[in-house]
């Protein structure tokens, strides 16, 4: 009996500390479920085109597996990271960095209104809305934490990611859209732009892109 009772313990006590985790931390705890699922369901799209396409090829090169490898490592060329193909008749690594704009909108779009919708998820039942860097926080460590087995994943293949411009790139992506997408559920407010434009650009062509 007493071993049953440990047991029911030991199960109950992860479920309860999640729980407290949310309840302390609503917006950091959505923000990392919203940024894990803006991930996912962008590798899912490339999944979906890469087998699409491997299908429908009447002499594929490689197996399920290789088309696995190469929707990764597109998923990471859509973030601007460079990619390097070993597989080369001259035997050198080849980089392919050329970066179709259309590739960028998934993870762009979906890292925003992950972002977005975290932010405005305390502002249901007339509720304000949550803080916006425990939001923003929270998409971004969500989403990298999901980018980083993926690109460990895509190292497999014979497209590789270039690390640095992994390392550089994705988490630029990240941090840009999820701010993209906090800014937007406050209502673009000019205060935020105007910091930052402030540290980048003179007072007078500050004014003149604000208008």
């Amino acid at each position: 009996m007493a071993g049953v009772i440990q047991t029911t313990v030991r199960r109950s006590m992860p479920a309860s500390l999640l729980v407290r985790v949310r309840h302390r931390s609503p917006g950091l705890a959505s923000g990392l479920v919203g940024g894990a699922l803006a991930a996912g369901l962008g590798l899912a799209v490339f999944t979906v085109l890469v087998m699409l396409l491997w299908v429908s090829s009447p002499y594929p090169d490689s197996g399920p597996g290789g088309a696995l490898h190469v929707a990764a490592a597109l998923w990471l060329l859509a973030h601007g990271a460079e990619l390097v193909r070993v597989d080369t008749l001259s035997g050198v690594p080849a980089p392919m960095g050329v970066l179709p704009l259309l590739l960028a909108v998934v993870p762009v779009w979906l890292l925003h209104r992950a972002a977005r919708d975290t932010a405005e998820g305390g502002a249901r039942d007339n509720a304000p809305l949550m803080p916006g860097r425990i939001a923003w926080a929270g998409v971004v460590l969500g989403y990298l934490a999901v980018a980083a087995p993926a690109a460990l994943y895509a190292a497999g293949g014979a497209l590789r990611p270039s690390w640095t411009s992994a390392v550089v790139h994705v988490p630029l992506v990240a941090v840009a859209a999820a701010g993209a997408g906090v800014w937007t559920a406050y209502g673009r407010p000019s205060g935020p732009l105007e910091q930052v434009l402030g540290a980048v650009l003179p007072r007078g062509v500050r004014h003149l892109v604000l208008g």
